[in-house]
């Protein structure tokens, strides 16, 4: 038997273990498996649990762009989008900080982007967990977190090349190329993925998520804009449904021990952390709630549903950490030490705010409205009159 089998064994039982624990105090997981990566620490080989762990990364970023099929695009009202543009705001204040530190213009769009995005999977996990969705400030906040991977999205594009401007004209042309095949290609090809068994479907997508990947990583783009657009692929052709049904429990898999990898890494990264990106990872987690409460104001949500959208928004995740992977490629070890010391602290600290926000809030409900005197006496009398009909 292969000694990563092993490992795999040993990995897969803590995450158990540290899933059951969370879930029955009705939080999600991520956080438990950052910090079971914290605990084992050296003690495991975790590249000896390849391929699982960057697999999850690509099918989280694969299952973020399924949520931008035209559907979902077309869904967001101008409401959200005034909203997104308050909360996209916060890019100002991480590229101002980066310039003032020295950092390069590249350095200082990652560090902005780091202190500016939040995360769509731990966040969207967490509202359907609470059952959340139906509310009005979820709403809000679905949308705002659409518009903030578009925007991350085009980042990633622009800093995400390792190969300079041909790099990003070449990714740009990969991007214009499967748009526009799927465009004219996606009605024959959905019918004939939808004809598919289950067992061909769910190969065929991994193939074409990690394939889109590895092309994109050879161009010297983003590998993860390479496993986004091909989610964005899917849902356009009509199978994020279907899709989501089959990779769900493969993602969740390959994410948990992604997680875990992260919160390995993390303790070699923090070793030497600096008291600078202890300051900046605390300015963007304070920096962005007033400007996340103006998001929820300019989506006309009262005060309560205002304060609900800043919590909800909270916590960092996929996105911080492959910005923080590119920063690290760039021997940018502090826009790296930032990023992984945001996810460390805000998927805990956000799970908590969004699990008790509402109970936090609930003073702030409006009081049931009071009719003066004579208008209930009147609407009683009409109440009053139907009755005897």
């Amino acid at each position: 038997m292969h000694p990563s089998v092993l490992d795999f064994a040993f990995a897969a039982a803590l995450l158990a273990a540290a899933a059951v624990v969370v879930h029955r105090c009705r939080f999600p997981a991520l956080p438990a498996y950052l910090l079971v990566g914290l605990g084992v620490g050296t003690r495991l080989d975790v590249a000896s649990l390849e391929p699982l762990p960057s697999l999850g990364l690509l099918l989280l970023l694969f299952s973020v762009g399924l949520e931008f099929g035209p559907d979902r695009l077309a869904a967001l009202s101008g409401r959200v989008l005034r909203a997104g543009g308050w909360d996209a705001l916060g890019l100002l204040p991480g590229l101002a900080a980066g310039l003032l530190l020295g950092l390069d213009f590249k350095a200082a769009v990652m560090l902005a982007g780091v202190l500016y995005v939040s995360s769509s999977a731990v966040i969207a996990k967490l509202i359907i967990d609470l059952r959340r969705a139906a509310e009005p400030e979820s709403e809000v906040v679905l949308g705002v977190l659409v518009f903030e991977d578009l925007v991350i999205a085009v980042l990633l594009a622009l800093v995400g090349s390792r190969g300079g401007p041909l790099a990003l004209l070449a990714s740009v042309g990969l991007v214009g190329a499967y748009l526009l095949a799927a465009h004219y290609f996606s009605p024959r090809l959905a019918a004939a993925m939808e004809a598919l068994p289950d067992e061909p479907m769910l190969l065929l997508g991994a193939a074409f998520t990690a394939g889109t990947a590895m092309l994109f990583h050879a161009v010297g783009a983003s590998e993860g804009i390479g496993a986004f657009l091909a989610g964005v692929i899917a849902a356009g052709m009509g199978l994020r449904e279907r899709i989501l049904g089959l990779f769900t429990p493969v993602r969740d898999l390959a994410v948990a021990f992604f997680f875990l990898t992260v919160g390995v890494g993390a303790l070699a990264l923090l070793a030497d952390l600096q008291a600078t990106a202890v300051w900046l990872a605390l300015a963007a987690l304070v920096g962005k709630l007033p400007l996340d409460y103006l998001a929820g104001a300019a989506a006309a949500l009262g005060l309560r549903r205002r304060l609900l959208t800043a919590l909800y928004l909270i916590p960092r995740g996929e996105f911080n950490l492959v910005l923080g992977a590119l920063a690290l490629r760039e021997a940018q070890g502090l826009i790296s030490q930032v990023a992984v010391l945001l996810v460390l602290i805000t998927i805990p600290l956000g799970a908590v705010a969004i699990r008790f926000g509402p109970a936090w809030t609930a003073g702030l409900r409006p009081p049931p409205r009071r009719l003066p005197a004579a208008v209930a006496a009147a609407e009683g009398v009409a109440e009053a009159s139907q009755l005897s009909r």
